[in-house]
């Protein structure tokens, strides 16, 4: 068998490695690429990762080389994470200087000795804004910029005005989480809240995914939260890079329950900050935010019930100078009525005196007329009788004696009609007059005490009308056997 021409692999590699040298020597070159699969050894002082090129995010690299960065690379790159506060991690892009080597053993690869800085954070600085013109530009619905502030469908839903139950999405383990969990669960206020975790990574490749979904679990648990809380710890500028992205920042936006953040950068505002019904610096300023928001509402409570109090005791004061202002109009109107019913009462008193006293003499007058007609009739009618009698006697003796006997008769029967007429007169005259006794009797003040009625006076003067008696006046009230002194309390007209 013919052995086909050859040479080793050491002198292929070698051949190649005299060409990259001819070619680039000691040359080196500032190239934009994206850092993906690093690490780092410590020990070594080392660094190593890929430089990859896309033309599309989404899509596989189309450039690929191998890099490492030592010695001074590896300074430089610690410099720039100390003065960016972004770390040398996978997913950044950077302008770098490269010097291109080729060794037989590790190959081709491209050893990285300087880093600019200004590259890196003007590149993201510069995604951020084409992010937030890309999502202010395609959800004008719920997401508007006016001046410099963004305004989102869920800044302008309002907070309940006490915050209890909470959805908590962030890492249990991390120091973030649990800053926010002993800050809110041990404040000074005693507050209790129902805290809901939805674990979720808050950085990495997956974190977005992650995150959204732990938004739509929330909203689809159909739990009333009264906010979502969003926290995680401090790190680099890499770290939140996730809370920069287009998507996760839109699901914010529009979600509809209101959410805080807290995600432990001090300097910089990521987009979801923006996007979000609140922003704080940290998860522990999250939690105080919470409690300062709930304290806000118990401190309007304890000045509502100071101006109640303050109110009611001012408006108690008033009615009971109301009150007191009435009480003495009551017993001043009280004390005039009972004078003017007293005055009243007298005068009555004195009128049915002065009438029953010119009754009874008008009466008594009316009798001794009565009487004196009776005389007068008597004596006439015994004139009458008496001339009769004389006629009758002249005729007795001219006539038998029956006629004699006949006219004695009837003069004894006419005697007797005549004293009976007088007498029932007189009976009859007498009851008349019983009769005005026993009226005036009736009208009498003392007799119509007895019978359950009062006199009511004021200033000593018998009151006829409620007219003059107000509330408070003091009021006279004289019974059959006892005299009450009283304050008119209402007043009621039939």
């Amino acid at each position: 068998m013919t052995e086909l021409p050859h040479i080793k692999l050491s002198d292929l590699t070698q051949q190649i490695q005299d060409v990259i040298k001819q070619s680039f020597g000691t040359k080196t070159h500032w190239i934009v690429a994206e850092i993906s699969n690093h690490k780092f050894y410590s020990n070594q002082d080392r660094h190593y990762f890929e430089f990859i090129e896309k033309e599309d995010p989404s899509k596989e690299p189309i450039a690929k080389v191998k890099g490492i960065a030592w010695r001074s690379g590896s300074q430089n790159i610690d410099l720039f994470q100390k003065n960016t506060g972004q770390a040398f991690t996978n997913g950044i892009q950077v302008l770098v200087k490269v010097k291109v080597e080729f060794t037989s053993t590790y190959g081709f690869s491209l050893i990285l000795e300087d880093i600019d800085h200004s590259f890196t954070l003007g590149n993201l600085e510069k995604q951020r804004r084409e992010t937030l013109q890309k999502l202010v530009a395609e959800n004008p619905s719920f997401i508007q910029l006016i001046g410099e502030q963004y305004h989102t469908r869920n800044k302008k839903i309002q907070l309940n005005i006490v915050i209890q139950n909470i959805a908590i999405i962030g890492s249990p383990n991390s120091e973030g989480y649990n800053d926010f969990l002993h800050t809110i669960q041990q404040n000074q206020h005693k507050y209790r809240f129902s805290l809901d975790t939805y674990q979720s990574s808050v950085q990495g490749i997956e974190a977005e995914t992650e995150l959204i979904n732990k938004l739509i679990a929330i909203y689809e648990s159909k739990k009333q939260y009264d906010c979502v809380v969003i926290v995680r710890g401090g790190g680099s500028k890499s770290d939140f890079l996730v809370f920069n992205t287009y998507a996760l920042s839109r699901a914010v936006a529009k979600f509809p329950i209101p959410i805080i953040t807290g995600l432990g950068h001090q300097n910089d505002i990521s987009i979801v900050d923006l996007m979000a019904h609140t922003s704080t610096k940290t998860p522990t300023k999250t939690a105080e935010f919470i409690i300062a928001h709930n304290k806000s509402f118990e401190d309007a409570l304890i000045q509502l019930q100071s101006a109640i109090l303050i109110n009611t005791q001012r408006a108690l004061s008033i009615k009971n100078q109301n009150i007191n202002q009435l009480q003495n109009s009551i017993l001043n109107n009280t004390r005039a009525a009972l004078s003017i019913k007293t005055q009243n009462i007298n005068q009555l008193q004195n009128s049915i005196l002065n009438n029953t006293r010119a009754t009874l003499s008008i009466k008594t007058q009316n009798i001794n007329a009565i009487n004196l007609i009776v005389v007068n009739k008597s004596k006439s009618i015994i004139y009458n009788q008496t001339a009769n009698l004389l006629n009758l006697m002249n005729k007795i003796l001219s006539k038998p004696k029956i006629i004699t006997s006949n006219r004695n008769n009837d003069l004894v029967n006419l005697i007797a009609n005549l004293k009976s007429f007088s007498n029932k007169y007189l009976i009859n005259q007498r009851g008349y007059l019983g009769h005005y006794q026993s009226i005036i009797r009736l009208m009498s003040p003392d007799n119509i005490l007895k019978k359950g009625f009062a006199i009511i006076r004021k200033d000593n003067k018998i009151i006829k009308n409620a007219e003059s008696i107000n509330f408070g006046s003091e009021i006279n009230i004289e019974m059959e056997d006892y005299k009450i002194t009283a304050k008119t309390i209402s007043k009621t007209k039939k």
